[in-house]
């Protein structure tokens, strides 16, 4: 049967859809804080109230230049019943947990960059803090037009998915699989955009727009021209990997760290885990770990080997997102589960966009042992 996950459509204000998330997904909610609230001392160096005080040093940035998910943020907040500061902390995630891991590159914006960010004092390594192993694949061939994504998060995500069916103000349907409590940040539009992301260890952070409201506008872009352009918001906090695909079979990926920025043009196939492909972003590179390499090296090799043996393109996507080589280190993931609770990572859902058919298929969970459940993603 596979892991459940909550089905949630609403569409409406920004307000009206944050509040039917908060209504439909209030226990998950209600139980995801709950966790961050006892463990993000282990996860992000700094217990939840100073995290707290934190996150609102973010707030005024988001609510100047994308008011639009401060309101969807709020209404999930008020649909939950849950204080929205305490929403907001899960929000700005990777600007708590996505610390450098070695300064073998210096930022290029000296310390100022650096004190500019109230959590970038924290040098642990990723395995300390934080899950944030996803891998993206796009691959347009044999007719067919894929973009894909395993995110790996904290194991208590996995049964706080939700999938998110929205239709916004200007009739922008989104569709995608994610935990709640956060802004849905990935998935497939009904323009026949489908968007991806990965976090990266970016070394010049600074006060501004966290990268989960970033994501969220760039999810609602009805062409690659204008994704891109979002993902590329002059004040944003972070930087962030952004893979998009659309039905001309044209695949972009756009690298950013808070001040620099790469497009990349695709041919037939792309992949992407965390860390910079691109060399003029190898300056920003905060995470020099291999694991990330491995997947990144494993996934490029599938595609390439599925391409050669004239493999349908459905089973190559799959081949890649179920993969456990290297693991545990690998692109499907499963947790230790020995491990001290805010160390337990996985594969807590992953989704395929298929542009030719306008559906998604979502699965909670790895997807070596979890079905995929299709949904439709056309205009309404």
């Amino acid at each position: 049967m596979g892991i459940p996950f909550t089905v949630i459509e609403a569409q409406g204000g920004y307000r009206e859809l944050g509040r039917a998330v908060g209504e439909g997904a209030r226990e998950q909610i209600g139980a995801a804080v709950a966790f961050y609230e006892e463990h993000f001392a282990a996860m992000a160096g700094i217990d939840f109230a100073e995290a707290e005080r934190q996150a609102l040093l973010y707030l005024p940035f988001a609510r100047r230049y994308l008011p639009q998910y401060v309101d969807e943020l709020e209404g999930m907040a008020e649909g939950s019943g849950q204080p929205f500061v305490k929403l907001l902390v899960p929000n700005c995630a990777e600007e708590f947990t996505c610390p450098v891991d070695a300064d073998e590159a210096p930022s290029p914006h000296g310390g100022a960059g650096e004190a500019a960010s109230p959590a970038r004092d924290r040098e642990a390594g990723p395995e300390s803090s934080g899950g944030h192993f996803c891998t993206g694949v796009a691959l347009m061939a044999g007719g067919r037009h894929l973009v894909a994504h395993n995110m790996d998060w904290y194991v208590v995500d996995v049964d706080k998915n939700v999938l998110f069916d929205l239709t916004t103000p200007d009739g922008t349907r989104i569709v995608t699989i994610a935990g709640v409590p956060y802004l849905p940040i990935l998935g497939m539009n009904s323009h026949g955009i489908a968007y991806v992301g990965n976090s990266v260890y970016s070394n010049d952070n600074r006060m501004g727009v966290p990268n989960a409201f970033v994501r969220r506008w760039a999810l609602e872009a009805s062409s690659l021209e204008a994704a891109a352009a979002r993902a590329c918001l002059p004040v944003r906090a972070r930087g962030s990997n952004h893979l998009f695909g659309d039905r001309e079979g044209r695949i972009w990926d756009v690298e950013t760290s808070a001040h620099g920025s790469v497009l990349t043009e695709y041919g037939t196939a792309a992949a992407h885990t965390n860390h910079y492909v691109a060399p003029a972003m190898a300056f920003y590179e905060g995470y020099h770990k291999e694991e990330s390499r491995r997947r990144l090296a494993d996934a490029e090799a599938r595609l390439t080997a599925g391409l050669e043996r004239g493999d349908d393109p459905e089973a190559i996507v799959d081949a890649v997102l179920r993969s456990h080589d290297g693991a545990p280190d690998s692109v499907c993931g499963h947790p230790d589960l020995a491990a001290a609770p805010a160390d337990q990572v996985m594969t807590v859902a992953s989704m395929v966009c298929d542009l030719d058919s306008m559906e998604l298929r979502a699965c909670a969970g790895p997807p070596c042992e979890n079905p995929y459940r299709t949904f439709d993603v056309s205009p309404r």
